[in-house]
């Protein structure tokens, strides 16, 4: 992998970082529930971390600099993981479509991070450049798992409430 093709794959993964904040900002911003504001505030809070490593990195290497990518992700904590939300919201899910619909992009979101941050880890001939990445992959992971069970949790009860089941 070349300097080159490096500093493009990090700018398409800042992209992608930069669209998952905004996505997950506009979700906290919009949810009625508390807890599902709570968490999705959470993810765009993450999915800014993950920017400003990529950024760091980049500018790194834009600037004719080394990139120590290991130091990059240490700082920021542990991927957000536990229930979105409350049992409140559960009790009313049948006129819930903002969140239902934020939990299904998101697991999109997420997957496709996950995948992509694999790829750029295996790939990687430099040992560091690739414990970033995987590390990256693991936080997407993380999360992909955290909404994929919200979801599988809750489209049951949604789809009832709200008639989307199929008449058997």
């Amino acid at each position: 992998m070349t300097e080159t093709d490096l500093k493009a794959i990090l700018r398409d993964a800042m992209e992608a970082e930069r669209d998952g904040f905004t996505f997950y900002s506009m979700a906290a911003e919009r949810s009625e529930d508390p807890g599902a504001r709570e968490t999705f505030a959470r993810l765009a809070d993450e999915e800014r971390k993950h920017y400003e490593a990529l950024q760091s990195g980049y500018k790194a290497l834009a600037e004719g600099g080394t990139w120590e990518p290991s130091a990059e992700l240490a700082a920021h904590g542990e991927p957000t993981s536990g229930g979105i939300f409350s049992e409140d919201f559960v009790r009313r899910i049948g006129g819930k479509h903002l969140e239902m619909s934020a939990l299904s992009i998101g697991i999109l979101l997420e997957k496709n991070a996950y995948e992509f941050y694999s790829r750029q880890a295996d790939a990687a001939e430099d040992a560091a450049v690739g414990a970033f990445f995987r590390e990256l992959a693991e936080w997407e992971n993380t999360h992909y798992r955290l909404l994929l069970r919200q979801d599988e949790t809750l489209k049951e009860e949604y789809w009832n409430e709200n008639r989307f089941a199929p008449l058997l």
